[in-house]
């Protein structure tokens, strides 16, 4: 059983914070993804308050809504980079005629009876314009606007790809980039990897599919991050303590908001949603006094350790509020309606209905 990650972070100061905002990746770019996670859990520690620190929200990374650029919009683009008007005819593409042998495929790129060198060897005497059709195939299918049958081809590509043993650090250098795009995205699922604003170094690429360097492009932190041992970094291949939740693997664009809970201890993070629907926030003994009436409180399954969340959630309103436009505040009021629903503490449910009667006035108002 891992070392909590606890005893590798150093002790915080316990003066509040303003979690610094964070700045989106260029372009508003967001990515997708979807992992299976395990449920490692470490032995009980004491419990600990939340609300001694506000701490940054994780890196902004991704989301499923993005809708990419279309080939038409990728090519105009490029018309203007070239200085071509708007009413300047264009000239058309034309990809010079390949024959069928000298073609390639993903399921090619994917399965490994055909070497990296080997379609390394066979990419290069193909044109650019063909390898950017490919990236453009696999793209549509990751955006989700694919058939079933698209679905299936991808699910399989990827599962031809983690089966694999030969795809290491060493064999993978002696890919081509574009192909070490396309392996990437398919073994994380992550379209952004072949989105043409995109540039990562082959070595981040590498390091990415190894499991060496967070998947998230807006973090890329080394792993495992901060260097922490506990049962979670160690055994989840490219977990991301600073970015993704320790209950689905998820990342997304979300920052200084309630929808995320850091665990001032053992600085992992926890999807709110998540830590509700596993049981995770819940009535528990006073954190601050260890007796006394119950209040609620969040458990952290990264350490294990308990945190209050009356204080952390008047903290970060307090800090976070003023930058909310209506909408957003009325979805924080919603999670903090949904963390005290079912609180038997005076305070909880004093909170509780002061948010269910703030929605109702807004919702009111506004029809």
């Amino acid at each position: 059983m891992g070392t909590s990650s606890g005893s590798n972070i150093h002790q915080q100061s316990s003066s509040k914070m303003l979690p610094p905002r964070q700045q989106p990746w260029p372009g508003g770019l967001q990515t997708s993804l979807s992992v299976v996670s395990s449920n490692a859990r470490l032995s009980p520690e004491e419990p600990r308050s939340n609300s001694d620190q506000i701490r940054e929200s994780p890196t902004e990374s991704a989301s499923s809504r993005e809708t990419w650029p279309t080939a038409d919009a990728i090519m105009a683009k490029k018309m203007m980079e070239n200085g071509k008007g708007e009413n300047d005819c264009p000239e058309q593409s034309v990809i010079r005629h390949i024959p069928s042998a000298d073609k390639i495929s993903l399921r090619e790129i994917a399965r490994e009876r055909e070497r990296v060198d080997i379609i390394s060897e066979k990419m290069h005497r193909l044109p650019d314009e063909f390898l950017e059709e490919l990236k453009n195939g696999l793209r549509g299918i990751l955006e989700g606007n694919g058939s079933s049958q698209q679905r299936e081809e991808f699910l399989m590509l990827q599962k031809l790809i983690q089966s694999r043993t030969d795809l290491t650090a060493k064999t993978l250098i002696r890919a081509r980039r574009i192909q070490l795009e396309i392996l990437v995205a398919i073994n994380s699922g992550i379209q952004a990897f072949l989105h043409p604003s995109i540039s990562l170094s082959q070595t981040s690429l590498i390091e990415i599919f190894v499991y060496k360097r967070c998947r998230n492009i807006a973090c890329q932190n080394q792993l495992p991050s901060d260097d922490c041992t506990c049962e979670i970094c160690t055994n989840r291949n490219g977990f991301c303590n600073l970015c993704m939740c320790v209950i689905c693997n998820k990342f997304d664009f979300e920052v200084n908001t309630c929808r995320w809970i850091g665990c001032d201890l053992c600085s992992h993070w926890t999807h709110t949603d998540c830590a509700i629907r596993d049981g995770l926030i819940c009535m528990g003994p006073s954190v601050n006094s260890g007796t006394g009436p119950s209040e609620m409180v969040f458990r952290c399954r990264a350490c294990n350790r308990t945190s209050e969340l009356l204080g952390w959630v008047k903290d970060v309103f307090h800090h976070c509020a003023p930058t909310w436009d209506r909408e957003a505040l009325l979805r924080e009021l919603d999670f903090v309606s949904r963390i005290f629903r079912r609180s038997d503490d005076p305070r909880g449910r004093k909170l509780f209905w002061k948010c269910e009667m703030f929605v109702a006035a807004c919702e009111m108002f506004q029809t």
